[in-house]
């Protein structure tokens, strides 16, 4: 024991230590995050708000959290009616499900505005089937504008005012009146993806089960996907939702704030940093963690005091 302890400390003495952590920056929507160089800097967001809650298609409006989180989102030029469905920004909220239809498709329901008390927020339209009825042929996405791949940590979600009224009371069509039954459930599907197409990992979130859906804005833990390039986001449900013959019964929406992404931070401690550089320090390996001691005091390998 002796001899390998030994042996480690004095490999440890002879290398360069780095220690690896990382911040998280927020996709907000709000003006006052916004930290791109568009000419419209200090209206960015709000600009891409439409004049009314009804979103008349969703996708048409390209946007970029430039100098922040670097996520984007594009219309696909190869969907199958571009621009409908897609990523739309909003500030529109209710709690009045008589408005719950398709001319109120961009208002998130019994919120206050968007999460955390802002005012703005995303709203997500679209999905596919093997029905052959959807009108979308490929699934709306966000991604990394530059091109690297990064963890996605969180962010937040809840339902819109049309998805919630459908659910709850039903529309007599492709839902029946009185809504859906406690067995019904309606959730999101993301699907990770590599910078070389490559899916990386899964992940979801319940939208609506046992006859209650989502009414306030819910942290989405999105860190199982890995390091991914794009995220791209399906909704699917329970057997009943496509009851009617034509696809998906439940509007394909939901709205989310807040998306956090893990910027890499990398500090590197060399041995003749501070702590090290005495020649009264001594390197003490412990339980697998490196200390230096010095005249008497202990530190961390990047200097911090240990008392």
């Amino acid at each position: 024991m002796k001899k390998t302890f030994f042996f480690a400390a004095l490999c440890l003495a002879n290398v360069t230590l780095a220690q690896t952590d990382y911040e998280l920056r927020t996709l907000t929507f709000e003006n006052s995050d916004y930290k791109g160089t568009a000419a419209n800097a200090t209206t960015y967001w709000s600009d891409l708000i439409p004049t009314s809650a009804y979103g008349n298609g969703n996708g048409r409006n390209a946007w970029h959290d430039a100098g922040n989180t670097e996520l984007s989102y594009t219309p696909s030029p190869t969907a199958m009616f571009p621009g409908y469905g897609g990523h739309a920004l909003s500030n529109y909220v209710g709690n009045d499900l008589s408005l719950g239809n398709y001319m109120y498709d961009l208002q998130a329901y019994n919120v206050e505005g968007g999460a955390n008390e802002s005012s703005n927020f995303c709203v997500h339209f679209g999905y596919t089937d093997d029905s052959g009825m959807g009108m979308m042929n490929e699934l709306a996405y966000f991604a990394f504008a530059d091109g690297i791949e990064r963890t996605i940590d969180h962010m937040y979600v809840t339902n819109t005012t049309y998805v919630y009224n459908l659910l709850e009371n039903g529309d007599g069509w492709m839902i029946p009146v009185g809504g859906v039954t406690d067995e019904c459930w309606y959730k999101i599907i993301a699907y990770g993806y590599n910078n070389i197409n490559q899916p990386t990992d899964t992940a979801e979130f319940i939208l609506w089960n046992n006859g209650q859906g989502v009414q306030d804005w819910i942290k989405w833990d999105l860190s199982v996907l890995g390091d991914v390039a794009r995220v791209e986001f399906n909704l699917v449900g329970s057997d009943e939702l496509y009851a009617s013959g034509y696809g998906l019964g439940a509007p394909g929406y939901f709205a989310y704030d807040n998306v956090a992404v893990r910027f890499t931070q990398t500090t590197t401690a060399l041995p003749n940093s501070p702590s090290t550089s005495s020649p009264n320090s001594k390197k003490i390996l412990n339980n697998g963690q490196l200390f230096i001691l010095r005249d008497g005091q202990y530190y961390t390998i990047l200097g911090a005091t240990i008392n």
